[in-house]
């Protein structure tokens, strides 16, 4: 086991729909935002700090989760690595650098009953298996290769 491990899990909501497009090579590539929150106390007063963590699966990961009809405002929680994306524009010959998270895993959670739904529609509405344990999608070894596609494809990257 290595020294360093860059593992990521966020559980938030989507902040718009996925988008699911194909690269300028031909890969298909399945972005969005996830935003979390997080509430805290200010004197009397509860607020909410609110983070936003840009997501990105490619290859066959990304056509499965493109099926499982994520949509804006859906709690999910993803997996994954940490990236860095650093591309130079073409238009302003300006330096950009951006934080993703390479997603590996992706599940559909159940709201609370706060909502005001029932707990059997949260399982169904949550993409959930009949045992009401979260639907599972993984990256199996292809992952290494849309990585090294992903280097190619820098210039089709900025979300």
């Amino acid at each position: 086991m290595g020294l360093f491990k860059n593992y990521v899990e966020v559980i938030g909501n989507l902040g718009d729909n996925p988008k699911y497009i194909m690269s300028a090579q031909n890969q298909p590539r399945y972005t969005f935002d996830i935003c979390t929150n997080k509430p805290y106390k200010e004197g009397d007063e509860w607020k909410s700090k609110s983070t936003w963590v840009k997501c990105t699966a490619w290859g066959n990961l990304a056509t499965a989760l493109s099926r499982m009809q994520f949509a804006q405002g859906d709690r999910v929680m993803i997996e994954g690595e940490l990236r860095n994306n650093n591309w130079i524009s073409s238009q302003t010959n300006e330096q950009h650098n951006e934080m993703y998270v390479l997603v590996t895993e992706m599940r559909k959670m159940a709201r609370s009953k706060q909502g005001g739904s029932s707990k059997s529609s949260d399982a169904q509405a949550s993409g959930s298996t009949a045992k009401g344990q979260p639907a599972r999608q993984t990256a199996p070894d292809y992952q290494r290769e849309a990585e090294a596609q992903m280097q190619q494809d820098m210039e089709d990257l900025p979300f």
